[in-house]
């Protein structure tokens, strides 16, 4: 009986090593890329690179907006920090944060970009709230 297991094993390894080596002669025979199929591909990908930049610019000058409107803002700044909106730094100026914890500035940030924390970014890295006087304007 450990005869027969063992001649089954063995005429199943070596089925499974010459499907291997079928697999790798294919891609071993497998013609190289042409130039032109390369040229597409970072084409194709600077293109969509492009658009992620576009979408994402116009992104954070809607939640620009979105603060400066809701907090009647002296400034904001919105950066994206790699480049795809995931990501992001935010700045605000505002006198609505007079008599404000730091903890209930930054809820009144959130508040105004809620939309665009559940669908798109991802984090926000960083956050300064302060009011005009706090910032020496």
């Amino acid at each position: 009986m450990a005869q027969l297991v063992s001649a089954r094993m063995m005429t199943a390894v070596r089925a499974a090593a010459a499907a291997r080596g079928a697999v790798a002669a294919r891609w071993a025979a497998a013609p190289p890329r042409p130039a032109a199929a390369a040229a597409r591909l970072v084409a194709a990908r600077s293109a969509s690179s492009s658009m992620d930049n576009n979408i994402s610019s116009q992104l954070m000058e809607q939640m620009r907006s979105k603060i400066q409107d809701s907090l009647q803002a002296q400034l904001v700044t919105v950066e994206d920090m790699q480049g795809d909106g995931r990501h992001v730094e935010i700045v605000v100026i505002s006198k609505e944060f007079e008599g404000k914890s730091a903890v209930n500035r930054q809820r009144m940030v959130y508040k105004a970009i809620w939309e665009e924390l559940q669908e798109t970014v991802h984090a926000v890295d960083a956050m300064v709230t302060k009011t005009p006087e706090e910032a020496g304007m």
